[in-house]
């Protein structure tokens, strides 16, 4: 059975005019991944992801504060891989990479129903 380690870091920091505080971290040591997830200030997921000797590997996704999905994407040891989306009221990006260098890029902005069940 795998151990699993859970590592938290909490930084904090001051300022003269306001306190500010750095978003809350979390690793998870899974075998030789980790599990990364970081949180905005008001505990909404802000972003998650995993690593692999020190530089991001697998699936990263990342959320604005209200929690809607802004961005989701492939990580091969470090690089870009793969088909990348990112969403922006209302407008989705479509980008593949290959190698961390884009192949192509497609913007999709027109809404159109695709399907409906009747009831």
């Amino acid at each position: 059975m795998k151990k699993c380690f859970i590592y938290i870091i909490f930084l904090t920091f001051g300022s003269s005019l306001a306190q500010d505080k750095e978003p809350k971290r979390i690793f998870i040591q899974e075998g030789e991944i980790i599990k990364f997830e970081e949180y905005h200030d008001n505990g909404i997921l802000s972003q998650t992801g995993y690593f692999l000797d020190g530089k991001n590997h697998g699936i990263w996704m990342s959320y604005n504060s209200q929690g809607i999905k802004l961005s989701k994407g492939v990580y091969d040891k470090g690089k870009k891989t793969d088909r990348w989306f990112f969403w922006n009221e209302g407008i989705l990006i479509e980008v593949d990479y290959k190698n961390n260098i884009i192949q192509t890029a497609t913007k999709w902005d027109k809404a159109e129903l695709l399907a409906s069940k009747d009831d």
